[in-house]
């Protein structure tokens, strides 16, 4: 199946845009990428503004990254968008489903690692959250998935300004606050949009976690649609 996700964000490994392809593959999905005109897929990433207008490919649990941003879908197959906003956004009806893929990664295979009590991680143009935070312990963006996912799940806090890394700390249960840093494009729009598919709001500062019966509800929908794709 032929993914689109942005293969050369940090580098190429940065934390969530890797996410798309490492969890279709986990579900026995066969994927390579593509460029968003030729893509059959897109999923995880706030990457919707970059497929044309009148795509036919499927959107399945991703947005947009700011604000102002739309999208001509009528000719996709729109199995779910991140949130309410991305959902207002391209007119879609109210019935379509919410969520963003991300919150699958407590499926995923992650590595043990130490118990600490705040963990932060920053978005790769962030070089500015740690300093505020030196007691945390920190886990760059760019490493191994499976370390990042593990050591989110050992900390009692994940401090971030990563939407992807919150999502993560959200699914796998483990309290999370936003510290947004003015590099990273959107402001709070995305993180906003996140929250809105569980009737939620998220501040910057402010500690949170999606009630379990929602997440796991979300989940299973989720899962589900991934699984039509087969």
């Amino acid at each position: 199946m032929r993914l689109n996700w942005c293969a050369g964000c940090g580098g190429g490994h940065n934390f969530g845009d890797q996410l798309g392809p490492i969890l279709l593959r986990h579900y026995g999905i066969k994927v390579e990428w593509a460029k968003p005109a030729q893509a059959e897929i897109i999923t995880v990433g706030s990457i919707l503004s970059k497929i044309p207008n009148g795509w036919r490919g499927t959107v399945l649990g991703t947005g947009f990254i700011r604000a102002g941003m739309h999208k001509d879908l009528s000719r996709a197959r729109v199995l779910a968008v991140r949130g309410e906003l991305t959902r207002k956004a391209c007119g879609l009806p109210l019935g379509t489903q919410l969520g963003d893929l991300g919150i699958l990664v407590s499926d995923l295979p992650r590595d043990v690692a130490p118990r600490v009590p705040a963990l932060v991680i920053p978005h790769y143009v962030d070089h500015d959250l740690a300093a505020r935070h030196p007691r945390a312990a920190l886990v760059p963006i760019t490493s191994d998935p499976a370390a990042i996912l593990g050591a989110i799940a050992a900390a009692d806090l994940v401090i971030s300004s990563s939407l992807h890394v919150l999502i993560a700390a959200d699914a796998l249960g483990v309290p999370h606050i936003v510290e947004p840093h003015p590099l990273v494009i959107g402001g709070m729009f995305k993180f906003r949009d996140y929250a809105s598919a569980f009737g939620e709001r998220i501040l910057p500062g402010v500690e949170r976690l999606t009630p379990r019966r929602a997440m796991e509800d979300r989940q299973q929908e989720l899962r589900y649609l991934v699984g039509t794709l087969r």
